[in-house]
């Protein structure tokens, strides 16, 4: 029989899914294909100057790229993307028999699946996230915007560079917070604390994900690989027929991710008015900044310094206390608040990541997000875009980001106790005023938060397939494997 390897081969997966990088910038250009031959032109040259950032690169291999002049970078194609460049109809197949979600794309899915409605709607979204011009999604990072300005235009001077549009109206981030142990974002919550890991990558935990939970080709946490595209059989299976399981075709597929890029604009203003009216509901103009503190922990799930909102405490903890090691904040599963008198059942992160909550009728829906503030602060320029640009990778955008986002994150909370009906109070789109969020205390009065509004609104989002570093090359050159003599188109 024919299977995946055991373990993903780290030369060929992009670095973003597993590790992702600890830098202050990003930089994010939405291109769009013009000329197929040369935009391959460039996708080659990326692959053959090993710009495009595998998983062996450790993080000093990434500081000292700085001095190379290079940052690291990696690549991902929306669907119509690898149409205008030319992939071979086999290819395609797969997708569409096997990645519908992918195939459609995000503004075809937005109101179904997303619930993105009203200002949030796809019609409205930034033309950038187009499906006619979103078909090539290159990332790249560094410390500094100098230093991504620099490498931008080293990325513009590579042949077949022209073929493709985009390159001067890049989606930017930058990080609020000058330390990598304390990232925060707009609404000042504490930032990057979690994110699954996977099996065959360090730091090797025991509550591991299986590989194929986020890369293609593999066994998932159930034993099942969804994306096994060989017959197993000696005898030919007329089923698979249709995908045309050929070695090489499996090939294409294994050590990829499919991603979410979403950019979501964040009304600071209006859900810092919202906080501080609740804290007065809730403390009757006591103590405003303990009572703030304590709605946003509820909100969130978290303190401010990124601890868990555990039960029996409802004072926040003092400020002289600093901020807790990012390793000691993750060593929870809510097994010990099943009746959510800790972190509110409607939570943030108990809605986006419920480990394994009791209440949770169905496996995990693990996903992995690289995700970065853009715009100043409030203080620096109050009436500027800002907001928060994610990335999240998993290996079934339907079973993984679609599910998080329409069942989880804006549907009534799963809890069976709770009373509120309020979507995700930090990320979802709040359209009914009348609606709760539910905060359970034993032994006292109900509280309830209501009169929820847009604090958050979709200015886009693509999906895109993260190949590994081989497929890169591959599409640059319409399919076929490497030859030794072949050189790039």
């Amino acid at each position: 029989m024919i299977g995946a390897p055991k373990a993903p081969d780290g030369a060929k997966v992009q670095r973003l899914i597993p590790f992702g990088y600890v830098l202050n910038c990003s930089r994010h250009f939405v291109l769009q294909v013009r000329d197929p031959v040369r935009s391959r032109r460039f996708i080659g040259e990326l692959v053959a100057g090993d710009l495009i950032t595998n998983a062996t690169v450790k993080k000093e291999d990434v500081t000292e790229m700085k001095d190379r002049g290079k940052c690291p970078a990696n690549i991902g194609f929306t669907f119509r993307g690898l149409e205008k460049l030319q992939l071979r109809v086999p290819y395609q197949r797969v997708f569409q028999e096997k990645a519908k979600a992918f195939v459609q794309g995000a503004s075809a899915r937005a109101a179904q699946y997303l619930a993105d409605s009203g200002p949030s709607a796809a019609q409205c979204w930034d033309k950038r996230f187009a499906p006619d011009h979103a078909h090539v999604l290159l990332s790249v990072y560094a410390d500094t915007h100098a230093e991504l300005k620099q490498f931008a235009a080293t990325l513009r001077g590579i042949p077949g560079a022209g073929g493709l549009s985009g390159w001067t109206q890049p989606v930017e981030g930058c990080q609020l917070t000058d330390t990598s142990e304390f990232r925060t974002e707009h609404f000042g919550f504490r930032d990057g604390i979690s994110n699954p890991v996977i099996e065959g990558f360090p730091p090797n935990k025991p509550n591991a994900h299986a590989p194929g939970e986020f890369l293609l080709g593999y066994p998932n946490d159930d034993k099942f690989n969804p994306w096994l595209l060989i017959n197993p059989s000696t005898k030919p299976n007329p089923w698979l027929r249709p995908l045309n399981p050929a070695p090489q075709l499996t090939e294409f597929f294994r050590d990829g991710s499919f991603a979410a890029f979403r950019q979501l604009a964040q009304d600071v203003q209006r859900f810092q008015d919202s906080v501080e009216r609740w804290a007065t509901q809730l403390g009757g103009g006591q103590d405003p900044e303990k009572w703030q503190d304590y709605v946003k922990a509820k909100l969130g799930g978290r303190w401010w310094n990124g601890a868990i909102v555990q039960p029996g405490r409802n004072d926040p903890p003092p400020r002289c206390d600093g901020y807790l090691d990012t390793k000691k904040l993750n060593d929870f599963d809510f097994s010990e608040d099943t009746r959510a008198h800790g972190c509110p059942f409607g939570a943030h992160i108990r809605r986006m990541n419920p480990r394994k909550d009791p209440v949770v009728p169905f496996p995990q829906r693990p996903l992995i997000r690289r995700g970065m503030p853009y715009g100043p602060t409030v203080k620096q320029e109050p009436d500027a875009p800002r907001g928060l640009l994610g990335l999240f990778f998993c290996a079934s955008l339907e079973d993984q980001f679609e599910l998080l986002l329409s069942q989880w994150g804006n549907a009534n909370p799963l809890g069976p106790d709770d009373r509120g009906n309020v979507r995700d109070p930090l990320a979802s789109n709040h359209q009914d005023p009348g609606a709760c969020f539910d905060i359970p205390i034993p032994g006292e009065a109900l509280r309830q938060l209501d009169g929820f509004s847009g604090f958050v609104t979709t200015r886009g989002t693509l999906y895109a397939f993260f190949p590994s570093v081989d497929t890169v090359g591959r599409i640059a050159r319409c399919g076929p494997p490497a030859h030794p003599r072949a050189p790039a188109r």
